[in-house]
């Protein structure tokens, strides 16, 4: 196995020095942001092709937040884009030209309505005085006042009428599709593309899985001694999934869990992921696997766990293998070969005997854990990724031995890029035929909507 990457930079002569005044200065008297100010930054970057995920640990990191508020951030993050059309509808309703006033403050208004709806815990006047503070301080006293005027409307709605319920939409929006859209928040093009795929049956139930918080889920080390033991612990606070996973109602997960992370007993792992590997009956795949489209590895490592031997793994970005090699030593396992390369243009020494690919896609079945996508992705950017799909599919296919088998894999809910994918290589590729093919069922836990299938080489 080989990595492809680029040359180390030279390493200075023996005699070079730093001088101090060469030094960048460190900063000692950072001033600590506030929940909302925090919160605000990162959502003012989302939509620029960075995922919130990354905002979110760029703000939280290096100790200046309590762990209250870092909660609270990330709370109002993710609350915030997972509602935000909804909440951009509502907020409409007492502005005469929402167009024209500022994005930012706009976001501002809009966490403070998200606070009044979903968060009870805070009084409506810490969440109101806030937001018009914060509007006053960056656009002047008239807007503050609009500020103002907007959430104390919201306010008065909310005694009279329940903003949260159906009902309260279908009186006032008429066109269906539209009220579903802002109902649930999901953007217009993916409904449409939904009920073109599944019917309008079960774009609503898509729409609906996509719009709750999701609930964490662990998976345990069945590599290590009394893994069913310290599964039957855990599964006192939450519901057993899939194979080896426990699932907990979000905030209720037990502090515990830290130390068991630490200890590699368990890993952070969505029921999705899990579910699919489940359905594929992953324990039982021919060995050994090479994972083409690697990521952090979650699936990689669990695959080793069952037992599975695993001839390398691969992705196209070096810091999610780095991941994935510090994530086998905490769990007391060996990491496979790692290299850095496209599934596109196989780079693999080796003949395997599956080739899982957990292809790149437009990841439409993870809204509720990636919220950020309804804002980021574009139906552009689905074509472009059902493209890549298929040239993956054609490249790694001779690498396969006859018998051998190849799992696709996807998070999203598209038939160009789930069945429809898959029912095209079938018809273009001689001695390929379809042992099993799963789509997740959406559930009320928040869990990634995935869909899976096995194309065995005769």
């Amino acid at each position: 196995f080989f990595r492809k990457s680029s040359p180390p930079p030279p390493r200075p002569p023996p005699h070079f020095t730093t001088s101090p005044l060469m030094k960048k200065k460190k900063k000692t008297d950072e001033t600590p942001l506030t929940a909302r100010e925090a919160a605000l930054r990162v959502l003012e970057r989302t939509g620029v092709n960075t995922p919130v995920q990354s905002l979110l640990d760029t703000k939280l990191t290096g100790g200046l937040f309590s762990r209250q508020d870092a909660a609270l951030t990330t709370e109002l993050v993710y609350g915030y884009l997972r509602s935000e059309i909804r909440l951009s509808w509502l907020l409409s309703l007492f502005m005469k030209a929402p167009e024209k006033l500022p994005p930012a403050m706009k976001t501002m208004i809009g966490m403070a309505a998200y606070e009044l709806l979903y968060l009870d815990r805070i009084p409506a006047h810490a969440s109101v005085s806030a937001a018009v503070d914060a509007v006053r301080g960056r656009f002047g006293q008239g807007l503050s006042r609009v500020a103002n005027g907007v959430l104390r409307s919201l306010i008065r709605l909310m005694e009279t009428e329940d903003p949260k319920q159906p009902a309260f939409y279908a009186s006032r929006i008429a066109d269906p599709l539209d009220r579903l859209s802002v109902f649930h928040s999901v953007p217009r093009w993916i409904l449409e593309l939904w009920i073109a795929g599944y019917g309008r049956e079960k774009a609503e139930a898509f729409a609906q899985a996509v719009s709750v918080v999701p609930h964490p889920c662990v998976r345990v080390n069945t590599a290590r001694d009394e893994w069913e033991t310290l599964r039957d612990i855990l599964c006192r606070e939450g519901d057993p999934v899939a194979i080896s996973g426990v699932r907990f109602a979000p905030g209720t997960q037990p502090e515990y869990l830290r130390d068991y992370l630490r200890q590699g007993r368990i890993s952070f792992h969505g029921a999705g992921s899990q579910l699919v590997l489940e359905a594929l009956d992953a324990p039982h795949w021919e060995g050994p696997v090479w994972d083409a489209c690697a990521g952090r590895g979650g699936k990689t490592l669990a695959l080793m766990e069952l037992g599975v031997p695993v001839l390398a793994a691969s992705d196209t970005y070096q810091p999610r293998l780095r991941g994935l090699r510090d994530d086998a030593r905490r769990l007391v396992i060996t990491p496979p070969p790692l290299f850095c390369a496209s599934a596109a243009e196989p780079a693999l020494r080796g003949e395997p005997g599956t080739i899982l690919l957990d292809v790149p896609c437009s990841g439409l079945g993870t809204l509720s854990r990636h919220p950020d996508l309804r804002v980021l992705r574009t139906p552009g950017q689905v074509a472009d990724l059902v493209a890549l799909q298929r040239r993956i599919l054609d490249a790694v296919w001779p690498l396969l031995p006859s018998g051998g088998r190849l799992a696709y894999i996807t998070c999203t809910m598209n038939p160009a890029e789930n069945e429809g994918q898959i029912a095209a290589f079938l018809e273009r590729t001689p001695g390929a035929s379809l042992e099993i093919q799963w789509q997740s069922v959406p559930d009320a836990f928040g869990s990634d909507l995935m869909f899976g299938a096995v194309v065995r080489k005769k």
